[in-house]
């Protein structure tokens, strides 16, 4: 398993030479909310990570056993199932549940199993009045309780009363719908940690989002590579390089807390130039390059604004013109740059109005070698515009580029940069000499405390 040095000695260098985030908020134009000032790293360690962690069948397996069954796992958006007897399916591993909204103010889950030969019931979400095999024809009702045993004079050994659909535990936060195998699990506000007092002292409303894009990915890595290459920045120099002239990559914050279990932070920081470019850059230039991607043409830097300052100008007025959304005391964080928290384990979601990216990581079925990566966007109700929810996903193969999911638009090939990566980092895995992968102190220190996070419940 992973070492467990943390807090231990001096934290790790915070860094690139050059403005880091907290400076970078000292010279905003107004005042600064404290989830922005609340900063930490850890020191985690050195340790090696063995490459049996994303190649082996047995680590796959103790994975689903230890961890996958006892976390609390989004299972869709609450937009999703917005009627009595609508339903989503989520699977995980070899586990299927039935997400059903019951009443007008109740969600349930259930294992989405006939318990009678065991067939599944439903392979696609949907609307219902009640759950019917398709094979014997045996129901159960919205609340899972029996609704009829077919030919019942040979069934006289099952007592209806006790024959209901097994339920899993549900809980919601922020639009989303969790579930959770165990039933002593420790409930979803605790598991959380303090998350949604921070989203909510900061207005950072999810549940009032709406679902605009769903795309469903497969890729031919496990599925700790692909959410490992979507938590830190350190990639953009080799990855995305064509971010570079507007994007501050190495002065990336990674916020690390001994205090908060099941979730880290990291705030990329736009409107300033990669130091990796090695030559002077004009704040024009920066603008031209950073605005230009959101209006697609070249416009003129506003006298007397730095870069920074006159991109998070343009993306308020294009949230106010695009989506109806005006917040007076946006900082130009909020409005420009990557506030993303990963909550363990597998899902990513960014903060602030500026971005509505949220991402899911799953393995897909069993494989080890091969996941699920879902992306979505959540999009804020503004004043005076009306969203439609993309309730059905769009599905993407392994060898799909997500050119195939236009609603994406320019994501489409930064994912497509992401993503190239990521199936000959599995190839290289499963060759890899010598003792493990080694990582970053501070730039993947989320990485490591993912896995020292994951070796807790492997181990207990």
């Amino acid at each position: 398993m992973v070492d467990r040095a943390a807090d231990q000695a001096k934290a790790p260098v915070m860094g690139a030479a050059g403005p880091s985030v907290q400076e970078l908020l000292d010279n905003e134009r107004g005042p600064i909310p404290p989830v922005l000032r609340d900063t930490r790293s850890l020191n985690l360690g050195t340790a090696e990570l063995p490459t049996n962690r994303y190649t082996s069948e047995a680590f796959s397996r103790l994975e689903f056993s230890r961890m996958w069954t006892r976390t609390w796992q989004m299972a869709c958006r609450e937009e999703d199932i917005p009627e009595v007897g609508d339903f989503e399916v989520y699977e995980i591993g070899r586990r299927s549940l039935l997400v059903v909204r019951v009443t007008a103010t109740e969600l349930r889950a259930y294992h989405n199993v006939c318990l009678h030969r065991g067939r599944i019931l439903k392979q696609e979400p949907g609307s219902a009045q009640f759950f019917r095999c398709p094979f014997h024809g045996f129901s159960w009702n919205l609340d899972g309780s029996s609704r009829s045993i077919t030919n019942a004079w040979d069934f006289e050994h099952i007592d209806p009363a006790e024959f209901s659909l097994p339920q899993v535990r549900t809980a919601c936060w922020g639009g989303f719908v969790f579930i959770n195998l165990d039933d002593s699990a420790e409930p979803l506000e605790d598991y959380l940690d303090d998350l949604p007092e921070i989203f909510q002292t900061r207005g950072w409303d999810l549940s009032s989002r709406v679902k605009t894009v769903h795309v469903h990915k497969l890729n031919r890595c496990n599925w700790k590579v692909a959410l490992e290459a979507f938590i830190e920045s350190f990639h953009v120099v080799a990855t995305h390089p064509g971010a570079m002239t507007y994007l501050g990559d190495a002065y990336t914050q990674y916020d690390v807390w001994p205090e908060r279990r099941h979730f880290t932070r990291m705030i990329s920081p736009r409107g300033l130039a990669s130091p990796h470019l090695g030559r002077e850059i004009t704040e024009e230039e920066i603008f031209q390059a950073g605005a230009g991607r959101m209006t697609g043409d070249s416009p003129r830097l506003p006298e007397g604004l730095s870069a920074r300052q006159a991109m998070a100008d343009a993306k308020r007025a294009f949230l106010k013109e695009q989506f109806g959304i005006d917040v007076p005391d946006m900082t130009d964080c909020e409005a420009l740059d990557t506030i993303q928290y990963h909550i363990f384990p597998n899902l990513v979601v960014w903060a602030g109005w500026g971005s509505f990216l949220v991402y899911r990581f799953r393995p897909n079925g069993e494989d080890p070698g091969s996941s699920i990566m879902e992306v979505f966007f959540l999009i804020p109700q503004g004043d005076g515009k009306s969203l439609t929810t993309a309730r059905r996903p769009t599905r993407l193969g392994f060898d799909d580029s997500h050119r195939g999911a236009p609603e994406l638009g320019p994501f489409a090939d930064v994912f497509d940069e992401d993503l190239s990566n990521i199936p000959e980092v599995q190839r290289g895995l499963a060759a890899m000499e010598g003792p493990g992968v080694r990582l970053g102190n501070y730039q993947e220190a989320r990485i490591r405390h993912f896995h020292q996070t994951l070796d807790r419940y492997l181990e207990s």
